[in-house]
This record gives C-alpha cells, structure tokens and sequence, in this order.
C-alpha cells in the first residue's frame, strides 16, 4: 500500500538500522508467536519474491516515517537478512540502448521500492523489476546469483506520467511488463475515491521501443497486486479498493474480464508451486465490511486460476506481532509473509 493508506492504517513503530545488519532466526527480540516464527529488521517488506534456483529471497522496502527505502536480502536457510539496495556503494550501470529514456540511476536518498517481481535468465542470473515511488518509476535490475549470495547491479527505469501510482508489477513473456496504476495522485480526491471502491486505476503496459500504454477495459478500484500466466494471454489482478479479483483473458483477442469478491482487502498476488496464485491482504476492523476503517488481522488464500475459487489457508485476527500483510510466498514448504509496514517478516511451515 501506498504511504497515505499506512497512515490511515496506523502503522507500527519505526525502526533506525544500519546500512547492513541481520537478525537472529529466534530470539529473545523475535520469538515465535501463536505458530508464526520470525525473520526481525527488514522495514517494510510490502513485496516478497524468490531468487530463482535459490533459497534467497528478496523483499521490497517502502519508506517508512521519513526513513530510508531499500531492497532486502533474506537467507530463507538461516532466517538473516541484509540491504541488498542501495547500501553504501551501490553499482549502477546504465544500459541506455534498453532503456534510452532512463534519465539515470534512482537517489539513494528517496529510494523506495513497493512492488517486485523476478524473472529467471538462466544461469542463476535473473532480471528484478522494482516500484520506487522515489520518482514513480519501475527500476530495473540484473541478479547474478552465482556467488557465495545474490549481487545487484542496477541497469535502468521506466519512469511513469505524474498521473500515475504504481503498485505492482510483473513481467510479460517476450519481453516487457504490465504494471497496476493505484491511483492518480494528481486528483484531489482520488484516495477518497479509492476508499469508496470507484475506478481509479488499472493495468499499463511496457514493451521496448513502445512505451506505457493503459490496457483498454481493465480499470478497477485500487488495483493493487498482478501477475500473468505462462503463456502471457491472461492477466490476474487484486482490486484492493472493492475487495474483488480480477481475471482478464484473451489478452491477444476480445478481453474477457471475471470478477470474485473476497471478504478482505486483496493486496499482493503470488503464484505457487501448485500453479494456485497465494493471495494476501488485510482483515477489515470487525463492523467495517464495505468500507474502510482501518484493518485488524490479515488473510493469506489460494486462487484456483482456473476455476477462480478462493480457499482461505491462514487467517489472523490481529493477535499477531505482525500487522499489515501484504503478500505471502511459498519457499520450499514454508509460507513467508510481508507487510506494508512494521519490521520483520513471518514464516509458517505448511504442513
């Protein structure tokens, strides 16, 4: 979520770290709690993704109460963590034949990434794609994990209009990628807007040599997470702003939309290894159904693509340290869990 929707959603309290530190798997800071373990100090993680091929996993950072965004680094095997970016010395190298209109690398200083997504270029080498609302713009990076861990190295943008808040991104087979348009912060009432479930936003999409276009028939009330199917024909969104999931299909033919209504506030999608999509969002405050009054717990589910039935695998009721959740991934039979706010990071084993 977007920092306006943290303020109205109370957010936890904050955190100063250093550049590069780590925390303890289970301790005295970060004991586990009603089944839930703990992963202490990322801020923020609102977005979670796999490093291809790799017990790695990358999370986004927002900013948090004036604090620094960034990219985190968590060891799934050791439960630790690290900045991964920007850190002290981050290496950014320009690729501007890809990315010629690229005005050059993000400020470190207002870095802050929100949606994420991954795409697996073979050789442990991977393609990360990153929201900074820095400057509202998709960042691209190179992953190269064929060290001892991942190594970043940040090689161009795609900037968007001032008419547009991003969210979440994905990336399209082929080449390019759609990503979901909030809101618009240039409108006076457009997070009101947002609350009360009217169109706000939709889907863009970005191809090399083409640009951003807004895809035609897909707006939607706060769309949120995103994520496309193999063969890049069908596009799955969260509608956060009217609690409903969105299928869009025959993306190459007459568009084709299917819409599910949840009892939470969807917010990341994230496919599984079962090929179900792991949909996260948060518990409306108990009497507040329809509208928004801030949240009280989360829910993390499954979508069948196919036949769009939502299965609740984990619910809480806000008895959690962790509060806020946004997205929930699978690695290797263990569920992990970010929020949009808070520190740290929340894993559960499946079985």
């Amino acid at each position: 979520m977007r920092r306006t929707i943290v303020v109205l959603a109370l957010l936890a309290i904050p955190c100063i770290l250093r550049v590069s530190c780590f925390a303890a798997a289970a301790g005295e800071e970060c004991p586990p709690v009603g089944g839930l373990s703990f992963v202490c100090g990322p801020i923020a993680a609102e977005d979670l993704a796999r490093v291809p091929g790799t017990h790695w996993i990358i999370g986004s950072g927002m900013v948090q109460q004036n604090g620094p965004g960034r990219l985190h680094l968590i060891d799934s095997a050791k439960r630790t963590w690290e900045v991964l970016y920007p850190g002290p010395n981050p290496l950014n190298e320009l690729d501007s034949r890809s990315y010629a209109l690229c005005p050059g690398p993000p400020d470190s200083k207002t870095f802050g990434a929100h949606g994420i997504a991954i795409h697996d270029d073979g050789n442990r080498k991977s393609t990360l794609l990153a929201v900074n609302h820095g400057r509202e713009a998709v960042e691209v990076f190179k992953i190269d994990a064929a060290g001892a861990k991942p190594a970043i190295r940040w090689i161009g943008c795609v900037v968007m209009e001032k008419t547009v808040s991003l969210n979440s991104v994905a990336f399209l087979p082929g080449g390019g990628f759609v990503a979901t348009k909030f809101y618009d912060p240039s409108s006076k009432d457009s997070m009101g807007a947002l609350l009360a479930g009217k169109l706000t936003g939709g889907v863009l999409k970005w191809q090399q040599g083409i640009g951003t276009k807004p895809l035609a028939g897909t707006d939607l009330a706060g769309a949120n997470g995103i994520e496309v199917s193999r063969d890049g024909k069908t596009i799955y969104v969260a509608a956060w702003g009217s609690q409903e999931l969105v299928r869009f299909s025959d993306m190459d033919g007459s568009l084709k939309k299917t819409v599910v209504k949840v009892d939470f506030w969807p917010d990341n999608l994230r496919w599984a290894p079962d090929s179900t999509i792991l949909v996260t969002g948060q518990n409306p405050a108990p009497g507040t159904s329809g509208t928004f009054a801030g949240f009280k717990g989360w829910t993390v589910a499954r979508l069948d693509p196919k036949t769009m039935q939502v299965k609740e695998i984990l619910k809480d009721h806000g008895e959690s340290p962790l509060q806020n959740a946004s997205v929930a991934i699978e690695v290797d039979g263990t569920l992990w869990i970010g929020p949009f706010s808070g520190t740290r990071v929340a894993l559960k084993p499946l079985k």
